[in-house]
């Protein structure tokens, strides 16, 4: 399981990055929850010296891989 973050615009950051991943196994049919807490660090920049969480609507994906999105939500920061 990988979660994958686009920042607001404002950011200038690449277009989609990987803030998590986790190894899951299950056998077929199975199902499981996963939970993930993503540190501010992974969503910030580097802005004037400093790293930064720039504010606006981050777009938060689950993904097998980086071309098999599953599922997504925004978040706004402020």
């Amino acid at each position: 399981m990988q979660i994958y973050a686009t920042l607001p615009s404002a950011a200038a950051a690449e277009p989609r990055r990987l803030v998590a991943f986790r190894k899951v196994s299950l056998v077929a049919k199975a199902s499981t929850r996963v939970e993930f807490s993503i540190p501010a660090g992974e969503l910030s920049v580097w802005k004037s010296s400093a790293w930064t969480l720039v504010p606006g609507i981050y777009t938060l994906a689950t993904a097998h891989s980086s071309r098999d999105i599953t599922a997504q939500r925004t978040v706004t920061v402020s």
